[in-house]
């Protein structure tokens, strides 16, 4: 019906560039194939859009990956910089990163995700200022005025 009706207007879907993508609890579940003009449009479980990576559960795990990555490069090219310089840098380069996203991914209605990206920022934290697994950043975060990264996100 959608194909009929674009010819109308002079407008052809491409099948081959066009792709099926399902989100949210009901991503196993096995869904038929679909057709546009008559070509079959196949199905993804992962795409990037605007740089960003989705996976069919809302997984974080690509920026998680990214954010590492930046704050690992961070940490071990400033040896000799002060903690509050490289926390600057975290929260101007690795920041944006675990952030950037959080309009599409809904961190306030997925609190699992919201916890797991917190922990890597809290981590993140621990390792500028050397500090153990088991000590709260907490204070830390309060001098720097800083917070959580919910408060970055919210």
């Amino acid at each position: 019906m959608c194909h009929t009706k674009v010819l109308e207007i002079d407008i052809v879907f491409n099948a081959k560039k066009s792709t099926l993508f399902v989100v949210g609890k009901m991503c196993d579940v096995e869904i038929g194939c679909l057709q546009i003009g008559g070509n079959y449009i196949s199905w993804c479980t992962q795409m990037k859009y605007l740089g960003i990576h989705f996976n069919s559960d809302n997984d974080v795990d690509y920026a998680v990956h990214k954010f590492y990555t930046s704050a690992n490069s961070i940490c071990n090219h400033s040896h000799f910089a002060s903690e509050i310089s490289k926390l600057f840098l975290l929260e101007t380069y690795c920041l944006p990163l675990i952030s950037y996203s959080c309009d599409a991914l809904n961190y306030t209605c997925n609190n699992k995700q919201m916890n797991r990206v917190n922990v890597r920022w809290n981590n993140a934290y621990r390792k500028i200022f050397r500090m153990n697994v088991w000590e709260s950043v907490k204070e830390l975060q309060f001098l720097c005025e800083s917070w959580t990264l919910s408060t970055h996100i919210i």
